[in-house]
């Protein structure tokens, strides 16, 4: 909500009105992880979605998606999920962001189509790594296995531990390891989310440092 002295000014200058008013939101870079799914910055998605809807279309596997509206939906999806009456919210959302990567993830596709990724290099090694092994999460999730899923976010969480190593300004989101102590279904939730903010921005942070950025 916001602040009286900001709906004022909102209101009595007609610039900030005419651009939609003050911010009263936290601001974050493109550099930086979001908070929650619905948070991510439009032009993220834009870069994510550019350079996985090219290796979906290199695939030639007879199938055709679009990278783009999987994602958005699902960001959708995160936003509608507490008025929702759909208890399988979680699982509709693995199925979008599953099916992103679902035929790709190994170093060899991504040497084959992007050269310009460096792929002998630790931290990328373990973003590819982490990518594969978060795609079988959201596999399990989707087909209901929710113990095998909870497996893989432990590995999930070891390879972005040895990912902190390479990058300091990585922070493991403190839901995990409460997940890990407790597997309670509320915790579930806040784990999935973080995960699939995990798989959106590791790819970004991939396309963004080798390739073109949409994000800037």
């Amino acid at each position: 909500m916001e602040s009286k002295e900001t709906e004022n000014l909102n209101e009595i200058d007609p610039v900030l009105k005419q651009h939609g008013g003050l911010s009263t939101e936290i601001e974050y870079t493109s550099q930086q992880i979001p908070p929650s799914f619905t948070k991510f910055k439009k032009n993220i998605f834009k870069t994510v979605s550019l350079y996985l809807q090219l290796l979906w279309d290199s695939n030639n596997n007879g199938k055709i998606i679009d990278v783009y509206d999987l994602v958005v939906n699902s960001k959708k999806l995160f936003g509608t999920r507490f008025i929702s009456k759909d208890i399988f919210w979680a699982r509709h959302i693995a199925s979008d962001l599953r099916e992103i990567s679902l035929s790709f993830g190994t170093d060899t596709r991504f040497q084959k189509y992007f050269k310009n990724i460096d792929t002998s290099r630790i931290d990328v090694a373990i973003r590819i790594d982490l990518s594969v092994k978060i795609n079988s999460f959201l596999s399990k999730v989707v087909h209901l296995n929710y113990c095998e899923s909870y497996k893989i976010a432990k590995e999930i969480s070891s390879l972005l531990d040895d990912l902190s190593s390479e990058d300091e300004t990585l922070m493991i989101p403190s839901e995990f390891k409460e997940y890990f102590d407790t597997q309670d279904f509320n915790t579930f939730n806040e784990i999935f989310e973080k995960i699939c903010i995990i798989y959106i921005f590791n790819f970004y942070q991939i396309f963004s440092e080798f390739l073109y950025n949409e994000a800037v």
